[in-house]
């Protein structure tokens, strides 16, 4: 493959902690039982505003007021619960001196991607990255994977997706572009291999090997 694009939430990074706390902040301020998260986590790796519609809309709450109670959790304030899963920083360096090109597609908008990403060092390690601030329809929509071809140039046989969610398999596959599932982030391997991915590896170790095994 020519380029590895990651997803960032649930493939590179452990957000689940951040994420969580930001809801369940939410959920206290609204007078809502923390129960209700289940139904929000179904929707992680949707752009957030469009995870939270979909999740609060059909219970008869208002998924705006929802949304400005989750924004005013302080997550920049608590970003140190964000940590890369076990491997990943050596696994991106490896790749990265190998020689192996990496982009970014993500649900996570520009800014706090990029600060996130210098927290760990890893600003020169992707290109391009895009985000729900570059394109019209979000994930699972393939306009982020097609203008990842437009800005480089490629084919999508030249791609290889690496995700956590089914909304990043089938972006892939509305794309053309092979894909590969990584179980460390939100979903079960059935939900995953619904999406008919290349392969699934269910940590890292199993993630290095395959990309490997498959001279990237």
């Amino acid at each position: 493959m020519k380029l590895i694009a990651w997803d960032f939430d649930g493939t590179l990074v452990d957000s689940r902690p951040l994420i969580e706390a930001g809801m369940a902040h939410a959920l206290d301020a609204l007078g809502q039982p923390r129960s209700v998260m289940d139904e929000w986590l179904k929707y992680v790796g949707l752009p957030v505003e469009v995870g939270i519609r979909n999740a609060f809309d059909p219970l008869g709450l208002d998924g705006d007021t929802v949304l400005k109670a989750y924004r005013s959790f302080g997550h920049v304030e608590n970003e140190h619960m964000l940590r890369p899963f076990e491997g990943i920083p050596e696994l991106l360096e490896e790749l990265r001196t190998r020689g192996q090109r990496m982009g970014v597609a993500t649900s996570k908008r520009t800014v706090p991607l990029m600060r996130q990403m210098a927290r760990f060092g890893w600003e020169s390690f992707f290109d391009p990255i895009i985000t729900p601030d570059d394109v019209t329809h979000g994930k699972p929509h393939p306009e982020t994977l097609e203008l990842m071809q437009t800005r480089t140039g490629l084919g999508p046989e030249d791609i290889l997706m690496v995700g956590d969610t089914p909304f990043d398999l089938d972006m892939a596959k509305a794309a053309g572009v092979p894909s590969l599932a990584v179980g460390h982030g939100f979903y079960a391997q059935e939900a995953l291999a619904a999406c008919s991915p290349r392969a699934y590896a269910p940590d890292t170790a199993a993630l290095r090997d395959i990309l490997l095994a498959w001279g990237v």
